[in-house]
């Protein structure tokens, strides 16, 4: 029985005791995006006991010093797109080592390991790995609970600067709705309410 069950039993037991503590599952999350990790620690809290790790190494470093209950891995790191499997610094470094060496079954129990990268290439290279391995793996998407914001302009036509980023005070900001780049252009604006423009094309 998971830790997760035990849980849910002791919920529906009428003689509960709120002062049962059952320890949390314990979660290794390997990833280096700043807010994947935020919106992790926001999401597993309460559910897991969360240890994040940003490097293969270091992951590697975590599963040899005690047990876990959820493994979950990215594979890009390094800020990295679409990482070369057979760099060492990859997330694929944690799985191919497990997969050479096999899992220390007489001194840890396997944990589920989750594979929540969006690089779908790699995550399927990583499962197919582990689950040959003997190691219980799946691909499960990570959602953020807030969307992260983007670094670029989706289609809309005028672009906003929010009036408490001082920076852009007194300039007017605008957007090319072909090249989808923004534009900083009359520096001398010294109107503040001229925060949303539009163009339609590049000058």
């Amino acid at each position: 029985m998971t830790k997760i069950e035990v849980f849910e039993e002791i919920e529906q037991l009428t003689c509960y005791d709120p002062k049962i503590v059952v320890p949390l599952p314990k979660m290794l999350f390997l990833d280096d995006s700043t807010k994947r990790i935020e919106s992790a620690r926001r999401q597993y809290a309460g559910k897991y006991d969360l240890t994040v790790v940003t490097t293969a190494k270091e992951c590697l470093r975590y599963l040899c010093r005690q047990q876990w209950d959820v493994v979950s891995l990215d594979h890009d790191l390094g800020g990295i797109d679409f990482q070369d499997p057979d760099d060492n610094t990859s997330g694929m470094e944690v799985v191919r080592y497990i997969s050479k060496t096999g899992w220390p079954i007489n001194e840890y129990k396997v944990p589920v390991v989750w594979i929540h990268s969006s690089n779908l290439f790699a995550a399927n290279k990583m499962i197919s790995l582990l689950l040959v391995g003997g190691v219980h793996a799946y691909f499960r998407r990570f959602e953020y609970d807030i969307e992260p914001e983007k670094n670029f302009f989706d289609g809309k036509k005028t672009a906003t600067i929010p009036v408490s980023n001082k920076n852009w005070e007194g300039h007017s900001i605008y957007k090319c709705t072909s090249c989808k780049f923004e534009k900083l252009v009359n520096k001398d604006c010294q109107c503040k309410s001229c925060y949303q423009r539009e163009i339609t094309q590049c000058s």
